[in-house]
């Protein structure tokens, strides 16, 4: 029996450990002051180590396999089976926690922080010891990818102050938590968007605990801006009067003309001395008004 220290199994190799993902990025952060930086930097993984407590789930804080300081945000990797906690009660806790978090922040003169949240899980590197080199894989890519995807950041733009938290799923977080019933919500929370940055291209799932503003109004789907529908208007009509024209040498007067032309045309700014056939009979425009023959 062979085994995979035989030489036959060169280049496969072990998964690496899956892993529960979560990243947050602050909303706003390169709008702040740049003596505030430093601060903001060290009370985002304060806030969310505070959001584990408040929902009685402090442990989980204590279990992180590795972390990661992404300047605005931070990343956090746990095992995978603490999946469905990190989306309820945790998105919701950290909701809240954001909610007393800015007042005291606001008071002592820095800004309300708001944040946009992915999750997913899959296999990723760790070697135990929170290296450098630990949550690296295709996961971790795709928890990037869909934190800055254009869906989640709308939801932030479109809603209230109120609105502290905005997360995006992945298919298969979705997937595993929630349709699978481990995270005791209705899947009807969660909004299907697809999502396209770089050359990632999937489907995922928006979740936010506390909606308001537009989201109440319209729902999580994006607005058209004015900007696009200009875009497809202007696409529309050109596709419907673009002629095709086909030129024609007329080299038995020696002027150039329009053979044929499909499509519809708003105007036809044409020689005077004619002609002009149109239809299927001859209408001619001439200079000479005693014919209907061209010179």
């Amino acid at each position: 029996m062979t085994t995979p220290q035989d030489p036959g199994y060169t280049g496969v190799s072990e998964l690496p450990p899956y892993r529960s993902l979560l990243v947050v990025d602050m909303k706003d952060y390169s709008g702040a002051p740049g003596r505030h930086h430093a601060h903001l930097n060290a009370v985002i993984p304060e806030i969310l180590q505070r959001a584990f407590a408040r929902c009685g789930l402090e442990t989980l804080w204590n279990e992180t396999t590795f972390s990661d300081s992404t300047g605005d945000g931070y990343a956090i990797g746990l095992p995978s089976k603490r999946l469905p906690f990190l989306l309820n009660p945790y998105l919701g806790a950290l909701q809240e926690e954001l909610a007393e978090r800015s007042r005291t922040l606001v008071a002592a003169g820095f800004s309300a922080i708001r944040m946009r949240v992915s999750v997913t899980v899959g296999p990723v590197s760790d070697s135990g010891a929170n290296g450098v080199s630990d949550g690296a894989g295709d996961a971790r890519v795709e928890l990037h990818r869909l934190l800055d995807s254009e869906p989640v950041r709308d939801l932030l733009n479109r809603s209230g102050e109120v609105t502290r938290v905005a997360a995006i799923v992945s298919a298969r977080a979705f997937e595993d938590a929630v349709a699978a019933g481990y995270t005791d919500e209705d899947p009807r929370l969660y909004v299907p968007a697809p999502v396209r940055v770089k050359r990632y291209q999937g489907q995922a799932y928006l979740r936010v605990p506390l909606p308001s503003g537009d989201l109440l109004a319209s729902g999580f789907g994006r607005k058209p801006s004015d900007s696009d529908e200009k875009a497809e208007s202007k696409a529309t009509l050109s596709a419907a009067v673009t002629p095709t024209v086909q030129a024609d040498d007329h080299s038995r007067n020696r002027r150039g003309g329009i053979g044929n032309i499909t499509g519809t045309v708003n105007s036809l700014v044409t020689d005077p001395r004619g002609p002009v056939n149109t239809g299927s009979g001859h209408q001619y425009v001439s200079d000479r008004p005693d014919t209907h023959e061209p010179r």
